[in-house]
């Protein structure tokens, strides 16, 4: 110590400090104050508020209480001399247990849509713990603790022991109902969920993980019958809604025929018809996939405005129509398979026709929302596709011939926005 006390002396106007406790010794510059002290032994001040403020706000300086004298042994500097340098304060680690536990609120989700807990309590129907637990079969601790959890995820509200549906839960889960998103959830839950899983797995071998393309042409080749349901329902669930925000955000009323690219169980065209009385709409799918649209067409009695083609989208696509619609297709497909698909679109409008790309678009710089950046994980362990940019998708129209290129925002479950080319 007399040593390091040496030291101290030859360095003049500048401070060494002894951490004693971490054994490293740090090295400041010494504080002009603005009073030079009277007494050798009268104490100085070294504090925050002789710091600027960066170095304030990235090292915490602490001032020991004034004593009297020099600590013995150690380096003469004055106890009040001495500051005590601690380290930065750690940023919160309760983000990485949200990110960590998130799929306890999922399964919480699904555990209650798989025991009916929502449809059970539709139309303003509650229930207590006692009376779930004997409906169910279960025993009344885990019916407490699914109930409990359902009201904390905000699914459930509780008044004078009773549990009943949020207007969330009303909405969406209750079988039945024109928004019914439960076949998502159960979608998430039967086939994702699993096939996330594996998540490490898709970012080695760059395939995906829920279908085998080794003896599969397609995710739906040898599917089981029912997981498809489930799929077709899920899908129909987060389009209808989707659309919905999409006939608000994008102006359609000066088209008169619309065709649905890969339309699905044509949940856009039922939607966007119902916005846009004059619109007439097409559903252009797989022939298996279109007989599911003309099903879900008849049920709500569209189908004198709706109507419904078999066929290859990349082999060909039918005329007469003077807006395309693309949503949620092109995150399926490469790069290669997207361009393509645009030049078809472009040769099949006629001049002032347009294309609308609905997707969940990932911004130019790559770095969220996270929702788009997720989805495209999901493409990954689902298809040789994955989310793509708004410049992106500009670049492509462009190249096929498509003028006047716009994005338009909007919020939904399934998109965030829509990109929009015309024909000249």
């Amino acid at each position: 110590m007399r040593a390091i006390g040496a030291a101290l002396r030859a360095q003049g106007g500048r401070r060494v400090l002894v951490d004693h406790s971490i054994g490293c010794i740090f090295e400041t510059r010494a504080v002009e104050t603005t009073a030079r002290l009277e007494a050798a032994n009268q104490p100085s001040t070294f504090g925050e508020s002789a710091m600027p403020n960066h170095q304030r706000s990235a090292t915490r300086t602490t001032t020991l209480a004034h004593q009297p004298g020099s600590i013995p042994g150690e380096t003469g500097l004055r106890a009040a001399d001495r500051p005590i340098v601690t380290t930065q304060e750690l940023p919160s680690a309760v983000p990485l247990m949200a990110l960590s536990t998130g799929f306890w609120a999922f399964k919480t989700l699904a555990a209650a849509h798989e025991l009916d807990l929502f449809s059970r309590l539709a139309s303003g129907a509650a229930i207590t713990v006692a009376e779930l637990a004997e409906a169910l079969g279960l025993h009344q601790r885990p019916a407490e603790m699914l109930l409990t959890g359902c009201a904390a995820l905000g699914l459930l509200e509780k008044t004078g022991g009773r549990y009943r549906n949020t207007p969330l839960s009303e909405t969406y889960l209750v079988k039945g109902k024109p928004y019914y998103f439960g076949g998502f959830v159960q979608m998430a839950d039967k086939r994702l969920y699993a096939g996330w899983g594996r998540l490490a797995e898709a970012l080695r071998t760059n395939r995906p993980t829920t279908w085998d393309p080794a003896v599969q042409s397609s995710m739906f080749e040898g599917e089981d019958p029912t997981m498809l349901a489930l799929f077709w329902e899920a899908m129909h669930s987060l389009s209808t809604m989707t659309a919905r925000k999409l006939g608000e955000a994008v102006d359609l009323s000066h088209f008169r025929r619309l065709l649905d690219i890969g339309g699905g169980s044509g949940a856009y065209d039922i939607e966007l018809c119902k916005q846009y009385g004059a619109l007439r709409a097409t559903v252009f799918d797989l022939p298996h996939v279109a007989a599911i649209a003309a099903g879900k067409i008849a049920e709500v009695g569209l189908t004198d405005r709706i109507e419904t083609a078999g066929g290859n989208f990349f082999e060909q696509l039918p005329g007469e129509h003077d807006v395309h619609l693309l949503s949620m297709i092109m995150h399926d497909w490469d790069e290669a398979k997207n361009r393509a698909l645009l030049r078809r679109s472009f040769e099949a409008l006629p001049s002032g026709g347009a294309v609308v790309i609905s997707e969940l678009l990932v911004n130019d710089e790559k770095t969220g929302p996270a929702p788009a950046a997720l989805m495209s994980l999901n493409m990954l362990i689902e298809t040789e596709g994955r989310n793509y940019t708004p410049a992106e998708y500009s670049a492509w129209l462009e190249e096929a011939g498509f003028r006047h290129v716009e994005t338009v925002w909007f919020d939904a479950p399934a998109a965030n926005g829509a990109v929009i080319g015309r024909k000249p």
